[in-house]
C-alpha cells in the first residue's frame, strides 16, 4: 500500500516538474520553444506528405520535354483553298502544327495520331529552337496515339505516372502550342473520369478536364502535381469551353510499349458483341441478380464460335479479370495478346462453365461496338413506343435505303421478322437510339418470323414489363457481327 502511494507521488512530481518547465521555457526562450516543438513536427509532416510542385517549378522542369510537331501535307490547290489552314491559298503544301513530348533522352516522342496523320514530311521544334526531321515508328489511330523518333540526345524527357492513382479535383497542368503560341501552359482539374466522346468507339476512356485545350495543344502532356504525365491531350468539344479530354497515361504506356515493338498495336479478338447486363436485361432474360456481361451475338468463324460460347451467355470473368460492363470486356479483350488462351468463366441456362478460348488478331476494321445516330421521328402514341410492319422485299428495301444505303437492290440474309416502321420520340426507343428500319428477329428470346409471332409475344405484357429484343439492319450479311444486337426497354414508360 505505501509502494503504490510513493509511485503515484513520483509520478505527479515528474509531471509537475516538467511542465512548470515547459511553461517557464515558453517564457523565456519562446523561440528556441517554437522551433524545437512545432516547426520540426511541421517539417517532419511535409517530408512525410506528397511531392507536390508550384506550378511555377512543375512548368520550369517540364517545359524542355515538350516539343512542336509540323507535320507537311502535298495537296492540290483546289484543295488547299477547301481546307481550314493558315497555308496561302497558292501554296501545294498544307502545314499542320501540334505538340509532342520527350519521353526518352535519344528522341523518343509521342504526340496524336491524327496530329501526323497522312503527312508527307514531319519535323519536330525543341523549345530552345532546334529543329528535327521526325520518323514515325509506329502510330495507333484506335486511341490516337503515334510514336516519333528525332535524331538527337541527352534530352529533357517527362516521366509517365500511374493513370489508375488519379482521382477527380486532383489539380492539372497542361503544357502544348494552341493555335501556334508555342509553350502555353494552362491550369485546372480533373473534371471526371472514363468519358466516352464519339460513343461507337470501344477503347474510349478519357480523362476530362477543365484546363484550358485548344486546336494545337494536341498531343501534348497532361501533368500531375509531381510533374508526371497522366495523360495526352486529345480531344476538345468545340461547341462548349471548360470541356477538353486526354488518353490516360496507362494507355498511352500500353501502347507506346508495341509501337516501338512492332510498329502497331496488336489486339486480342473474340468475336461477340457483348451489352452491359442492365437491370431490363435481367428482369426480361429472367436473370435474377446475377452480375456479368451479356453475349448478344456470336459471329461465326471466330473465336468465340470455335470455343463454343453462345448467345445469351453471361460472362462473368476472363482470365481472372471480372466483367461488369461491356467496357470491361472491350480492355480486357484488347490488352490481350493475340494467339494467347485465356479461361472465361460464364453462366449458361444457370449453370456455371469455364471456356479456354485463343484469341485472333482484332482485324483493323471490326467495331464491334455499333455506330449509334439518332432516328428520324414521324409518330407519338404508340403503346410499345414504336411500331412494326410486316417483313416484305419492299420493306426490306425501303428499310435499307432508309439506314443510308445506295438504293440497290438489297441481299439480305434476313428472312423473317418484323420491321420498325415509326419511332416514338417520348418513347423508351427513342431513348435508345433505335433506328426505325430494323428488323425484330427475336423478342424475349422467342424468335419471330411474322406479325402474328410479335403480337402474341407482346399483346400481354404489363405497363413496366422488360422486354428485350434481338434486332439486325435490313441489309446485314449472315457474317456480320456488328449489325445484330440485343435491346431492353421497359414497357410503357415515358422518357
Amino acid at each position: 500500500m505505501k509502494r503504490g502511494i510513493l509511485f503515484a507521488f513520483l509520478c505527479a512530481f515528474v509531471v509537475g516538474t516538467t511542465a512548470l518547465t515547459l511553461v517557464v521555457a515558453a517564457f523565456v526562450r519562446p523561440q528556441a520553444f517554437r522551433q524545437i516543438f512545432f516547426e520540426s513536427k511541421l517539417a517532419s509532416w511535409h517530408l512525410n506528405g506528397d511531392d507536390d510542385k508550384s506550378n511555377a517549378e512543375i512548368v520550369s522542369q517540364s517545359n524542355y520535354a515538350v516539343v512542336t510537331v509540323i507535320a507537311m501535307r502535298a495537296v492540290s490547290n483546289e484543295t488547299n483553298r477547301a481546307a481550314d489552314s493558315a497555308t496561302p491559298p497558292d501554296s501545294n503544301v498544307q502545314r499542320g502544327t501540334g505538340t509532342g513530348f520527350v519521353i526518352e533522352a535519344s528522341g523518343l516522342i509521342v504526340t496524336n495520331e491524327h496530329v501526323i496523320r497522312s503527312a508527307d514530311r514531319i519535323r519536330v521544334r525543341l523549345a530552345d529552337g532546334r529543329e528535327y526531321k521526325a520518323l514515325v515508328q509506329g502510330s495507333d489511330p484506335a486511341t490516337d496515339i503515334a510514336l516519333l523518333k528525332i535524331e538527337a540526345a541527352g534530352l529533357t524527357t517527362l516521366a509517365f505516372a500511374d493513370s489508375d492513382d488519379i482521382q477527380v479535383g486532383d489539380s492539372v497542368i497542361a503544357i502544348g502550342n494552341p493555335l501556334e503560341y508555342e509553350h502555353s501552359v494552362t491550369a485546372g482539374i480533373v473534371s471526371a473520369l472514363g468519358r466516352k466522346v464519339y460513343g461507337d468507339q470501344p477503347f474510349e476512356n478519357f480523362i476530362q478536364t477543365d484546363a484550358a485545350i485548344n486546336r494545337g495543344n494536341s498531343g501534348g502532356p497532361l501533368l500531375n502535381k509531381s510533374g508526371e504525365v497522366i495523360g495526352v491531350n486529345t480531344v476538345i468539344r468545340a461547341d462548349s469551353r471548360g470541356i477538353s479530354f486526354a488518353v490516360p497515361s496507362n494507355t498511352v504506356k500500353r501502347v507506346v510499349e508495341q509501337l516501338r515493338a512492332y510498329g502497331f498495336v496488336a489486339r486480342g479478338y473474340l468475336g461477340l458483341r457483348p451489352e452491359t447486363l442492365t437491370q431490363e436485361f435481367r428482369e426480361g432474360l429472367g436473370f435474377g441478380d446475377l452480375q456479368g456481361v451479356l453475349v448478344a451475338y456470336v459471329a461465326p468463324d471466330t473465336p468465340a464460335s470455335r470455343a463454343g460460347l453462345l448467345a445469351y451467355d453471361v460472362l462473368t470473368d476472363f482470365d481472372g479479370e471480372p466483367l461488369r460492363h461491356s467496357d470491361d470486356f472491350f480492355n480486357v479483350v484488347a490488352n490481350t495478346h493475340p494467339h494467347q488462351q485465356v479461361k472465361i468463366n460464364l453462366i449458361r441456362a444457370g449453370q456455371k462453365m469455364t471456356l479456354a478460348v485463343t484469341l485472333d488478331r482484332r482485324p483493323p476494321e471490326a467495331n464491334e461496338r455499333p455506330t449509334e445516330t439518332r432516328p428520324a421521328i414521324q409518330k407519338t402514341n404508340l403503346p410499345l413506343g414504336f411500331a412494326v410492319r410486316e417483313l416484305s422485299p419492299e420493306s426490306l428495301q425501303a428499310s435499307s435505303s432508309g439506314n443510308g444505303s445506295s438504293g440497290a437492290t438489297v441481299k439480305s440474309a434476313v428472312k423473317a421478322g418484323v420491321v420498325i416502321s415509326d419511332i416514338d420520340p417520348l418513347g423508351p426507343a427513342a431513348e435508345m437510339r433505335w433506328l426505325a428500319g430494323y428488323v425484330i428477329i427475336e423478342a424475349n428470346r422467342q424468335p419471330i418470323r411474322n406479325m402474328e409471332d410479335f403480337q402474341r409475344i407482346t399483346a400481354n405484357l404489363r405497363n413496366g414489363a422488360a422486354l428485350v429484343l434481338r434486332v439486325t439492319s435490313a441489309n446485314a450479311s449472315s457474317n456480320s457481327a456488328s449489325e445484330s444486337r440485343l435491346v431492353a426497354l421497359r414497357v410503357g414508360e415515358e422518357k
